[in-house]
């Protein structure tokens, strides 16, 4: 038994499970046009080229930049993250977006109905959380460090919501039709919520 099943549990599993339940509209949409051939990724995850992604082929190469990033975060080289080096980036700190989540949340939803996008998927508050409460998050032992055992775990815990989300037909594979209608929501979202915050941090009032 591999470490991704290993982390499923059951109580995990069966909260995953009801994520289902809530898909969006957008969702369904996408993935009824089909079509979004070349939206690009998915050979390359398909490890044994069987035109089709399992929890493990889809979780691998996230596990793989995760070691990297933390390597990268890890200044120090003392194989833990501290709070400090958890929020640097290169260009200063992880913005705390938490103060104008509702705000976020409101314009996302504002700009899907505008454009009549049925792609944009309006986020929930809990996306922008402080960088504070992401860390606690991750730091499942409270030691005030990230371990890379426990950034693993989180992936691990991510990666399996969303495969459950991008598994419509709950057939336990994702076809390519079903990962290319993932990647169209993701890509239409990610632009409405950078958008968002770029006009609500604006100083401009015209």
């Amino acid at each position: 038994m591999n470490k991704i099943t290993k982390k499923l549990n059951p109580v995990l599993l069966t909260a995953l499970f009801a994520t289902t339940a809530i898909l969006s509209i957008s969702q369904a949409n996408a993935f009824e046009r089909g079509g979004h051939r070349g939206v690009g990724g998915f050979d390359k995850i398909d490890a044994n080229q069987d035109g089709q992604l399992s929890l493990d082929e889809l979780t691998t190469p996230k596990m793989s930049k995760a070691a990297k990033k933390f390597d990268q975060k890890d200044s120090d080289d003392d194989g833990l993250i501290s709070f400090d080096e958890f929020q640097q980036t290169r260009n200063g700190t992880i913005p705390d977006l938490s103060d104008i989540a509702n705000e976020i949340v409101q314009c996302v939803a504002d700009t899907k109905a505008e454009t009549a996008n049925d792609d944009i998927m309006v986020p929930t508050v809990d996306k922008f959380i402080s960088p504070a409460e992401k860390f606690a998050a991750t730091d499942t032992t409270a030691d005030g460090f990230i371990s890379l055992e426990e950034l693993e775990d989180k992936i691990i815990e991510k990666v399996a919501a969303s495969f459950l989300v991008m598994d419509q037909d709950a057939d336990g594979i994702i076809n390519e039709d079903e990962y290319n209608a993932a990647k169209t929501i993701k890509k239409a979202s990610k632009s409405a919520i950078k958008e968002c915050i770029e006009e609500l941090n604006s100083e401009d009032i015209i």
